[in-house]
C-alpha cells in the first residue's frame, strides 16, 4: 500500500480590520485603486497618519483626497525574518517609508529592487492594493 501525502496547508497573509478614521484612509483606496490622504478642509495641510483634528490649525474638518503617489525613500528597513509563515516566501523584503510629493510620509512595502540595491532618495510611487473590501495594502515601486 502506498502512503499518500498531504500537501503542506498554504499560510494566508494576515488581512487587518481597520477601525474609525483609519477605515475612513483604506476606503477610498480600496474603491478606486488611487492612494488617499488626509487633507485638512480648513488651512489644506496633508496630514498622515490620519488624525481626528489639524495638527496645524486644529480644525477637525478633514477628507481624503487623491494623491499622485509619487515620492521619494525616505527610510527602510530590511526584512531578513518573518514570524508570519504566510512571509517566508518573500523574506527578505523592504518595509519602506515613503516621503510623497505632497509632503506627508507613508508605510509600504518596496518591490522591484533587490535589497542589496536599495537607496535612501530612490524615486518611487505607492500603489494601493485593495485585500477585501476595507484594507489597502501599500506597494511601494521605482520610477523607471
Amino acid at each position: 500500500m502506498s502512503e499518500q501525502t498531504q500537501p503542506a496547508p498554504v499560510a494566508k497573509k494576515y488581512v487587518p480590520r481597520p477601525e474609525g478614521i483609519n477605515l475612513e484612509f483604506h476606503l477610498p483606496a480600496v474603491a478606486t485603486g488611487m492612494l488617499h490622504i488626509q487633507r485638512c478642509s480648513a488651512c489644506g495641510t496633508w496630514r498622515h497618519p490620519p488624525r481626528w483634528y489639524c495638527p496645524s490649525c486644529h480644525s477637525p474638518d478633514y477628507s481624503f483626497e487623491p494623491v499622485s503617489g509619487r515620492g521619494t525613500l525616505y527610510s527602510l528597513a530590511i526584512n531578513h525574518f518573518t514570524v508570519d509563515r504566510a512571509w517566508i516566501e518573500e523574506v527578505p523584503f523592504v518595509t519602506a517609508v515613503v516621503e510623497l510629493e505632497e509632503g506627508p510620509r507613508v508605510v509600504g512595502s518596496l518591490r522591484g529592487v533587490p535589497v542589496d540595491q536599495v537607496d535612501i532618495g530612490l524615486a518611487v510611487v505607492v500603489t494601493p492594493e485593495a485585500r477585501g473590501d476595507e484594507f489597502a495594502f501599500l506597494w511601494v515601486d521605482p520610477v523607471r
